[in-house]
């Protein structure tokens, strides 16, 4: 007996941009929407490595940190990652003349993600992926667990506990943030 998949329609650039806003996180995974609903304890990791990260970030003049901001890639099927901190170097960021309005369309150097419990373990190696695929350096956030992978571009990756501190190579030179400390109340 023969059985039908269902194939989920693909969503477009222009219908993404279009959606109204709902407080939920929206993505677009080579076409298909995924949405997220952020709690209180991802608000709050977020929040203490946008500041440390871009506070360290613009008083060395590396470049520009952000939460929220949502990446367009150039890719076959529409790809559009909104991570939880970016940092994008100085020599990356285009001139303010060439930026343009909605999604930014620039690689990041660096996304951070958050894991939020509504997200599942597909659509984090789904993003993970995607990043890598794109030279991103990415760094996962399990706060359930107080676990932070390291994942570089050429997929190799680094696990580290509360008692390690959190840096970047080369990316952020001398960035050092102990991981212990995200994980306070």
């Amino acid at each position: 007996m023969a059985t039908s998949t269902t194939v989920p329609r693909l969503m477009t650039i222009e219908e993404y941009d279009a959606l109204p806003e709902d407080g939920l996180k929206h993505e677009l995974l080579w076409g298909e929407l995924v949405s997220v609903a952020p709690n209180v304890q991802h608000m709050k990791l977020v929040g203490r490595i946008d500041r440390a990260l871009g506070g360290y970030v613009d008083a060395h003049g590396l470049g520009v940190v952000g939460s929220e901001g949502t990446f367009q890639f150039m890719t076959d099927l529409p790809l559009v990652l909104v991570p939880d901190v970016a940092f994008v170097r100085s020599e990356n960021v285009p001139p303010h003349d060439q930026q343009v309005k909605g999604n930014i369309r620039v690689v990041p150097d660096l996304a951070i993600e958050v894991v939020s419990p509504s997200e599942t373990s597909r659509t984090i190696h789904a993003k993970a992926n995607a990043y890598l695929d794109q030279g991103v350096q990415l760094v996962v956030i399990y706060p359930e667990r107080e676990e932070v992978i390291i994942w570089s571009p050429d997929r190799t990756t680094r696990v580290l506990g509360a008692v390690d501190e959190l840096s970047f190579g080369e990316i952020v030179p001398g960035f050092r943030l102990p991981i212990g400390t995200l994980f306070e109340d």
